[in-house]
């Protein structure tokens, strides 16, 4: 802001005033300062800036005068606010001055007139009697702090709205979300309460939830503003989210929400995104306004590496739609990239390859000379001899996809062998968009050759194995598996887990975990229903014995498959039937094991998730020595972890019953059971299952309860004996049968 001032016609900045008092030339200084005390442009900051400079030169006196010349004309033009500024400017200049007591009561009395308590708060201070002004204008500040309507927010007690002021308690009242009517001393409320503004983001989730809920469907521009202004102007996408979810929309929407919104704040001129993960990415206000063209052109500018200026560009004409894309800047980036594939040349001839094929698209978009540059990259592909490692070091996926279409147009002969090279040099992205391609083609031999490649040899290639029994289970691609037999497959999916489970044993992790867990994931899902049906006389003993020896199968799964193997084939066991329970192992259902499985993801995605929102609540208000809601919930997610440790160990002892596993003859978990009471003529019957099936009022019992302890392993006709709280009491078993 300029501190020019006209004075008497003449130009004057306040620069000026500083070097006079510099100079100590105190009488053009007054002359000057009369000049601006009768002018109707002042600064009024700019103004005390010189006071400040004659108090650091000991002219006190002279600062006194300067500011006591302001104080009518302020007055005279009804601004309160700006006459005490001056005289608190005074004080300090002086802070024995007494004279000023009425000017100052006058001020408060006059800025705050629309309160009716307001002369009785400033009687009470004593102010006008002038005996410890600077001791009355800070009890007045707190006194006027807060008003009627406002909103308040308390560390414990969440946000509040003032509902009234009581002027001869010296007592707010407020209506917290966690506390209603609470009074607060007036003199403690600007300690322990943040005042916040009606727009303020927290007071509207309180008080304007109807006009929130409005913005997420008519304003999302608007409300994501108000969000960034509540983390003071900067904020990670996933602070946002956060802050989003607690209180204004459902977590299930965020994610389409989101997608819209950051397209429309793309073109907003005064907000910068950046790129990255919803952690690292960040969302801020702009000191100046920029739009969405002007921002790709400077970060295309100011980032080195040519691969991130590719994803750049693409991402800028990918996500901007065709009739909003900037000429000027498809030109700009047309005159980089084409310098940039000229440096590319010989050297780097992937990337050489995207810069052309990104150019290629942007002449589609301008409409000039559609074709420019793709005869480049076709001679290009046709001369490179090491095509796959080409392909594989290319970044942008639908480029990748554009070369696969221009191997196959000028290499007509050979094409599918450079397919099937890609496919077992690339990481994921290209293997259903080859597979696909050969089948219509019509390409069975390329397509025996991969199956056959990816099956004999599913230790050097574990992603792809995964990938090709995935696909298998589910059916899909019957081309790729007509002379795979189902239950080598199957097998060769189980050693392919035991091997990477040994090597992790051994301390080789590196991406091992993350592939163990995919096959994990794929059994749990797919493994136990497609072993079953795939069993016959020729394959049942050797899916046994695999299963059965593996170690880095889950108990469960190997029961289940061991269980349905009995059953269909009793001939191949001396003693068909369930085996003896482990006392270390937990039996349910299918049904039950699903039930706490949800409880364990709801824990892990829900809780956990709205336990890491409360403490970023919670620490982004700072001061954590004294923060209850952070110790909550920190204590929380101690409680969370040992509840979470808890669950993980128990689903990780389960054993399915299988209802084919069930054997009648004795009373075992999945089985019914009619007893009689000694002394009573009606039956009484329980099905035993496991500990998370039970419900007692379906007469449906734990396994492990005293009654499912005191029948485990007995046969009709027995009398047993069983000790219950009240008691012993004897039973006679009448009838067992399975209950699944």
């Amino acid at each position: 802001m300029s501190n020019e001032r006209v004075i008497n016609g003449n130009k004057l900045d306040t620069n000026e005033l500083m070097s006079l008092v510099s100079a100590e030339q105190y009488d053009k200084l007054e002359e000057a300062w009369l000049g601006i005390v009768e002018s109707n442009n002042k600064n009024l900051q700019a103004l005390f800036d010189v006071i400040d400079l004659l108090i650091k030169r000991e002219e006190r006196k002279r600062a006194h005068e300067f500011l006591m010349m302001l104080v009518p004309y302020y007055k005279q033009k009804g601004l309160y606010q700006e006459v005490l500024k001056v005289l608190k400017r005074v004080l300090e200049c002086n802070p024995k001055e007494k004279g000023l007591a009425n000017e100052i009561a006058e001020c408060y009395s006059s800025i705050y007139k629309d309160r009716p308590y307001a002369k009785d708060l400033v009687e009470k201070t004593g102010i006008a009697a002038g005996l410890d002004i600077q001791g009355a204008m800070k009890k007045l500040e707190k006194y006027f702090y807060l008003d009627r309507g406002d909103y308040v927010y308390h560390k414990s007690w969440g946000v509040g709205e003032v509902v009234s002021v009581d002027a001869d308690s010296e007592k707010v009242n407020i209506n917290f979300e966690k506390k209603s009517n609470h009074s607060i001393a007036m003199d403690i409320a600007p300690e322990i309460l943040q005042k916040l503004e009606k727009d303020d983001l927290l007071a509207m989730i309180y008080a304007q939830k109807e006009v929130l809920n409005k913005m997420i469907k008519e304003d999302p521009v608007g409300l994501t503003k108000l969000t960034l202004k509540y983390f003071k102007g900067k904020a990670s996408i996933s602070q946002v989210k956060n802050r989003l979810i607690s209180g204004v929309m459902p977590a299930e929407e965020w994610s389409k929400w989101w997608t819209s919104t950051k397209k429309l704040l793309k073109k907003d001129p005064y907000i910068k995104l950046t790129d990255g993960t919803p952690t690292t990415s960040f969302i801020e206000f702009r000191s100046s306004p920029m739009t969405h063209h002007q921002d790709i052109l400077e970060r295309l500018t100011h980032i080195q590496e040519i691969s991130k200026k590719i994803e750049i560009a693409k991402k800028y004409i990918s996500e901007t739609k065709g009739t909003e894309l900037c000429k000027e800047t498809l030109h700009e980036i047309t005159n980089l990239f084409v310098k940039e594939a000229d440096k590319l040349y010989g050297t780097q001839f992937s990337l050489a390859i995207e810069c052309l094929l990104l150019l290629e698209e942007v002449q589609g978009y301008l409409n000039e000379e559609p074709g420019k540059y793709i005869n480049n990259v076709e001679a290009f592909v046709r001369a490179e001899e090491n095509l796959s490692e080409l392909v594989n070091n290319m970044s942008i996926l639908e480029y990748r996809k554009q070369v696969l279409g221009i191997i196959k147009k000028v290499k007509p002969e050979k094409w599918q062998d450079e397919f099937i090279s890609i496919f077992f040099i690339n990481s994921g992205n290209l293997w259903e968009f080859i597979v696909k391609d050969l089948i219509a083609e019509n390409k069975q031999h390329s397509i025996e050759e991969i199956a056959l490649k990816v099956s004999n040899h599913f230790n050097a290639y574990p992603e792809h194995y995964i990938w090709f029994c995935k696909n298998g289970m589910q059916g899909r691609y019957a081309e790729l598996y007509q002379n795979v037999d189902s239950a080598t497959m199957f097998n060769r999916l189980i050693e392919l887990l035991d091997n990477i489970y040994f090597k992790i044993q051994k301390g080789r992790d590196g991406d091992l975990k993350t592939i163990f867990n995919k096959i994990v994931n794929l059994l749990e899902d797919k493994g136990t229903d497609y072993a079953i049906n795939i069993l016959n006389d020729a394959n049942a003993e050797s899916i046994f014995d695999i299963v059965s020896s593996s170690k880095g199968l889950e108990d469960w799964f190997k029961v289940s498959i061991e269980n349905a193997i009995r059953d269909r084939f009793p001939d191949l066991f001396e003693e068909p039937g369930i085996p003896t329970l482990d006392e270390n192992k937990i039996y349910v259902t299918k049904e039950g094991y699903e039930k706490k499985k949800s409880e364990f993801d709801h824990l892990m995605n829900e809780e956990f998730a709205e336990n890491a929102r409360d403490l970023g609540e919670a620490i982004s208000r700072g001061d954590l020595r004294e923060n209850a809601e952070y110790k909550a919930a920190r204590e929380k997610q101690a409680m969370l972890v040992g509840k979470a440790e808890r669950m993980k160990a128990e689903l990780q002892k389960v054993v399915i019953i299988e209802p084919h596993s069930v054997n009648s003859d004795i009373v075992s978990p999945g089985t019914k059971v009619t007893l009689r009471h000694e002394g009573k003529t009606e039956l009484e019957t329980y099905t035993i299952l496991g500990p998370w099936n039970v419900d007692i009022e379906k007469s449906i019992i734990s396994y492990l309860s005293p009654v499912g302890k005191g029948l485990l392993n007995r046969t009709v006709g027995e009398i047993i004996k069983i000790k219950l709280p009240e008691g012993e009491t004897t039973y006679e078993i009448i009838k067992i049968e399975k209950a699944l």
